[in-house]
């Protein structure tokens, strides 16, 4: 289903925001935890973690680093709360490739409109178009792009000819099935679902998902 960055169309910029307009009316407050980035009225909401980076490239778990460092993971585990003493953090207000094209194949078997997708994009990334409307939320604006789910992974920093990948900040398909929101200074993703598809990403070999509530603090 995906493919490469260089293999994927990029999404198309789309200038008419009404689409997003359930989002903007069903988030909660700035503090309101979850439900800052994610809308009311899933049946399920899940966290999944982005993977610590040590120096020698190679992608770790927080599960790993608790273990190694003798502390307890639990669902509202901030990362320096589990990691001992030169741990490197994980990525924030991104996934990694292989992270977020296993997130599209598992997300593309949970909506019945995988190839209509809405793609949330956080104004202020300095290579990003930020002319036009702008979907608003807790504090956040975003330009809006539409493409299929794979269109995800080919999303980024294309200007100085090199690709740098950049996860969608915000992204749903046009059923609604499901809801995604990586804030740019979080090392979580939040995901809003079916109780099935929760289970299914949870299950999933390269995603570390916990359970989630809405109102949960943001980590």
């Amino acid at each position: 289903m995906t493919g490469s960055p260089d293999e994927v169309e990029p999404p198309r910029r789309v200038d008419d925001v009404a689409s997003a307009r359930w989002i903007e009316e069903g988030v909660g407050g700035f503090d309101s935890g979850i439900h800052a980035l994610l809308p009311a009225g899933f049946e399920a909401y899940v966290r999944l973690l982005h993977p610590s980076e040590p120096s020698d490239g190679r992608f770790e778990r927080w599960a790993e680093v608790a273990q190694r460092s003798g502390r307890a993971l639990h669902p509202l585990s901030r990362f320096e709360e589990v990691a001992g003493p030169g741990e490197e953090p994980p990525w924030e207000g991104s996934l990694p490739e292989h992270v977020l094209t296993a997130l599209c194949a598992v997300l593309a078997a949970g909506t019945e409109t995988p190839r209509q997708c809405l793609f949330g994009l956080w104004e202020g990334w300095g290579w990003s178009d930020d002319s036009g409307p702008k979907v608003q939320l807790s504090g956040r604006a975003y330009a809006l792009y539409e493409g299929p789910v794979e269109a995800a992974t080919a999303m980024g920093d294309r200007s100085a000819g090199v690709f740098f990948p950049q996860s969608p900040n915000l992204w749903w398909p046009q059923d609604r099935a499901w809801c995604v929101a990586t804030d740019v200074d979080l090392s979580s993703t939040y995901i809003g679902c079916s109780a099935r598809l929760a289970e299914q990403l949870a299950g999933a070999p390269e995603l570390e998902v916990l359970p989630a509530a809405l109102g949960d603090r943001l980590g």
